[in-house]
């Protein structure tokens, strides 16, 4: 009898490796939920300047930026917390296209949100909060409003 249910033990223990995972993606899904402010921002090893009147509002899955008083192209966020640094997918869907995916990885320190990708689909994830010159990375950091 033991050896027959032994088969099953590998199974069990993956079922609740992804519930713990997907339990851990809606805490983390929660915590970014509501309207955050632009605090910094590096984009190509160099910092910007130019982040006031930069906010981001989340609401579900739903990744909205609004710069200067004109909203941006949003985005929907899957999120994979089991991940070291925590991966954040970012798809871009249009009308008549394939979805395209940003690949990112994310954080929270505090009351600050900070996500670190590439600037369109065909990049590759990065592994670090870091950029260099010309490779179109940027980091970005929120503060909960």
């Amino acid at each position: 009898m033991i050896a027959k249910s032994a088969w099953l033990l590998p199974i069990v223990l993956v079922a609740f490796a992804q519930d713990s995972n997907d339990d851990k993606a809606k805490k983390d899904l929660e915590r970014l939920q509501g309207t955050w402010v632009m605090h910094a921002l590096e984009i190509n090893g160099k910092a910007e300047s130019r982040i006031q009147d930069s906010v981001l509002d989340i609401k579900k899955d739903e990744y909205k930026t609004t710069v200067k008083g004109k909203e941006q192209r949003g985005l929907k966020l899957k999120l994979d917390p089991s991940k070291e640094p925590k991966w954040v997918d970012m798809i871009q869907s249009q009308p008549g296209e394939a979805d395209k995916v940003i690949k990112g990885i994310y954080t929270f320190e505090k009351d600050t949100f900070k996500i670190c990708r590439g600037l369109d689909s065909t990049q590759e994830r990065p592994n670090q909060f870091a950029t260099w010159p010309d490779t179109a990375y940027f980091v970005v950091t929120w503060k909960k409003k």
